[in-house]
C-alpha cells in the first residue's frame, strides 16, 4: 500500500509585479515593494525543501503578464533548479494573467518542471523512492486571457484507483465566461478526482474539505491594500479515503493591514489633541510586533510554522468615531504625514511598518442619542419608528424583503465571503445603523429644539 502523497499546493504568485501605493518609500523598503512577488517565490521553494513534499503544484498566474520578464523566468529557473537537487517536481497550469498563447518559458527548465498544454489536458505520474505510483497530477493551462472552456470536463481520470489530483485555474463561477466557468457541485461530479487545486482568487479558502477536496491556496503575496493579511500556500497530505491534512504555510514577506483607530474617548482618556491620536497610532502599532506569535490559523486553517514572521507591514490607517479633535484632523492646512512622524522611526525596526495611507472617516461629537430623545420630538419619534421594526412582525418582512445583501464592490480575484445573510442579528444591526446615520443627518439639517 502506498504512502499519502504530500504536496505544496501554490497560486497566484505573479512573479514580476511590485507592490501597488508606494511613491515615497526609502530606497530600503522600495528595494522591498519591488522584490516581494520574487521573495515570495524563493520562500514556497524554501518550504517545499523544508517540508519534503513530492511536488509543488502551480494552479496559474506564476507570472504576472504573457509576456515572461527576463528577471521572472530567471527566479523561477532558479527555485525550480533547487527543488530539482532534492527531487521535488514543479507542475504548473498558466491562468488568466500568464496564458500559453503567446507565452512560452524562456528559459530551458530543468526535467522536474512540467508546464501543462492549453491545447489538451495531459496528467504526470507522482512516484516514490521505490517507484511505488502516489498520484496523477491532471491539468490544462489558459489559452488567453479569457478562457470560456469548461476546463474541468477536460480532466477525466482513466480511474479512481490513485489519488488523482486536478489543477485548475478558475474564479468558481458557472456564469462568468472569462475564467473557466464551473461550479462547486460540477467539480464535485466530476469523476475519480480527489482534490481540485484551484487557482485564481487570491484569498485562502477550503470550499470543500471531503473528498473531492476543493481549495484555494490564495496568493503568497499580496500586491495591493485589498490584498490584506498573511499570504501563503496550502501544505497538503493526501491518501485515498481519507479526510485530507492539510496545513496552510505562511509565506508573504510583506503584510498588507487596515488598522481601524477610533477618537471616541477611550474609557478614562479623552482624545483631545492630535497628540493623543499620536500615542494612538503608536499604541496599535506596537500591537503588530505580538501579533505572528498569535496567529495559529489563516481562514481556519492551521499553520504549519507559528514562529513565522514578516518582513515588514504596509499599513492603511483609517481615523473613525467622533470627538473634538475632528476638526484638527481635516484641516487643510495640517499634512498628513505630520501626524505619521510619530510612527516614522519604525520603518528602521524589524519587522518594519510603513504608512500606505491615512483614511479620514471621523466626525464631530453628537449629542447623546439618549439625551436627543428626552428633548427632541423628532428624535423620539425614530426612536419609536425603530423600536417597532426591532420588536413586532416588521423584523420578519425586513428580514424576508431583504433576503441577502450582495457586496457591490466585488473583485473576480478576491472570493470572500460575499454574501451577508439577513438573519436577525443581521437585521437588527442594520436597523440600529440606519437609525444612527439617519440621526446624523437629521442633525445636519438643524439642531436641537
Amino acid at each position: 500500500m502506498s504512502r499519502p502523497v504530500r504536496f505544496l499546493h501554490v497560486a497566484d504568485v505573479h512573479l514580476g509585479t511590485p507592490l501597488q501605493g508606494f511613491f515615497d518609500a526609502p530606497s530600503h523598503i522600495e528595494s522591498q515593494l519591488m522584490e516581494a512577488s520574487f521573495e515570495a517565490w524563493r520562500r514556497v521553494c524554501d518550504a517545499a525543501l523544508a517540508y519534503d513534499v513530492d511536488c509543488v503544484l502551480v494552479a496559474g498566474d506564476l507570472y504576472h503578464r504573457e509576456a515572461r520578464s527576463v528577471k521572472a523566468a530567471r527566479c523561477v529557473q532558479e527555485g525550480v533548479e533547487r527543488l530539482a537537487r532534492a527531487g521535488i517536481g514543479v507542475y504548473v497550469v498558466y491562468g488568466n494573467h500568464d496564458p500559453l498563447g503567446e507565452g512560452e518559458e524562456l528559459m530551458d527548465m530543468p526535467d522536474n518542471f512540467h508546464a501543462f498544454s492549453a491545447v489538451k489536458p495531459g496528467f504526470i505520474e507522482i512516484r516514490d523512492e521505490s517507484d511505488m505510483l502516489l498520484a496523477r497530477i491532471h491539468g490544462i493551462s489558459y489559452r488567453s486571457r479569457g478562457d470560456s472552456r469548461a476546463l474541468h470536463t477536460m480532466l477525466q481520470p482513466s480511474d479512481g484507483g490513485v489519488v488523482n489530483i486536478g489543477l485548475l485555474h478558475t474564479q468558481l463561477d458557472p456564469n462568468n465566461p472569462n475564467y473557466c466557468p464551473c461550479s462547486v457541485g460540477d467539480l464535485v461530479n466530476q469523476k475519480h478526482i480527489h482534490y481540485w487545486a484551484l487557482g485564481h482568487i487570491h484569498q485562502p479558502r477550503i470550499v470543500r474539505y471531503e473528498q473531492p477536496t476543493v481549495a484555494f491556496p490564495g496568493t503568497p503575496q499580496g500586491r495591493h491594500p485589498k490584498e490584506k493579511g498573511v499570504g501563503g500556500c496550502l501544505l497538503v497530505e493526501l491518501a485515498l479515503g481519507k479526510a485530507p491534512d492539510i496545513q496552510f504555510v505562511p509565506i508573504s514577506p510583506l503584510v498588507w493591514k487596515e488598522i481601524e483607530v477610533s477618537i471616541d474617548d477611550h474609557g478614562d482618556e479623552a482624545i483631545l489633541t492630535i497628540s493623543d491620536v499620536e500615542r494612538l497610532l503608536r499604541a496599535r502599532a506596537e500591537e503588530l510586533w505580538e501579533g505572528p506569535s498569535s496567529l495559529t490559523s489563516v481562514a481556519g486553517v492551521p499553520l504549519a510554522d507559528t514562529s513565522w514572521k514578516p518582513e515588514g507591514y504596509l499599513v492603511r490607517w483609517v481615523l473613525t468615531g467622533r470627538g473634538i479633535v475632528h476638526d484638527a484632523l481635516v484641516n487643510p492646512e495640517n499634512d498628513h504625514s505630520d501626524l505619521l512622524r510619530s510612527i516614522e522611526r519604525l520603518q528602521y525596526r524589524k519587522p518594519f511598518l510603513w504608512t500606505e495611507s491615512v483614511q479620514m472617516q471621523t466626525g464631530r461629537p453628537l449629542p447623546e442619542w439618549q439625551d436627543a430623545v428626552t428633548s427632541w420630538p423628532l428624535a423620539r419619534k425614530l426612536d419609536d419608528i425603530v423600536e417597532s421594526i426591532l420588536s413586532g412582525e416588521l423584523e420578519g418582512e425586513l428580514a424576508e424583503a431583504m433576503g441577502r445583501i450582495w457586496d457591490m464592490d466585488y473583485d473576480p480575484e478576491h472570493l470572500g465571503d460575499d454574501t451577508l445573510p439577513a438573519t436577525p442579528e443581521v437585521v437588527r444591526t442594520i436597523v440600529k445603523r440606519a437609525r444612527q446615520l439617519a440621526y446624523e443627518k437629521l442633525l445636519e439639517g438643524g439642531g436641537l429644539s
